[in-house]
């Protein structure tokens, strides 16, 4: 199956730039970064950019919503819907508060698992049939509630572990656009 949607989730507002919850804004940054990319906006719902390749003859299409996580969704469907962008040619990186910092996992489809972002894009493409890496950014500290945890800047120590997640979701962009996704996944699962 081959992706023409990355979807990266976050908060738009500058305030919330570097916090946990906005862990799939920076990998698509970063994948901007090392493409060349720079991102327009869409409709006022969403920031996105256009990546061609030599190996594909069709555009692959980077989204960032800016519709606030809750409401991911939206501008997901509704651009997917304009591009006749099927659920399962979609692949959405995001941040997961049950995973250790400095893990990931990839999922071929599935539920939201309590992530609202994951579950109002779930709830607008009416389908759980999309690809997501998980990144991790836990554990919850004790008696720090979840939503002020995932609202949080990351820690200054923290950020060799946050690179080395980024580089390889760059990488594992780079081996779905070249292989496609169920042999890119396999790969970066042997690492």
């Amino acid at each position: 199956m081959s992706i023409k949607l990355f979807a990266g989730l976050g908060n738009p507002e500058s305030k919330y730039k570097n916090t946990r919850h906005n862990f799939g804004f920076l990998v698509l940054d970063a994948i901007a970064g090392a493409k060349s990319l720079s991102f327009q906006n869409w409709n006022g719902l969403a920031e996105t950019a256009i990546y061609k390749t030599s190996e594909s003859p069709q555009n692959i299409y980077l989204i960032k919503p800016q519709t606030y996580m809750n409401n991911s969704g939206i501008p997901i469907a509704a651009f997917a819907k304009y591009y006749k962008i099927n659920a399962d040619e979609i692949f959405v990186f995001y941040d997961d508060f049950a995973i250790d910092l400095g893990a990931f996992k990839t999922r071929m489809s599935g539920s939201s698992a309590g992530h609202n972002g994951i579950k109002s894009i779930i709830d607008n493409l009416k389908s759980e049939n999309f690809a997501r890496m998980k990144l991790g950014i836990g554990p919850v500290p004790e008696f720090i509630p979840t939503k002020d945890f995932v609202l949080s800047s990351f820690k200054n120590n923290e950020k060799e572990m946050i690179d080395k997640i980024i580089k390889k979701s760059v990488e594992l962009f780079d081996e779905i656009c070249l292989y496609g996704l169920e042999k890119a996944i396999s790969r970066i699962k042997k690492d």
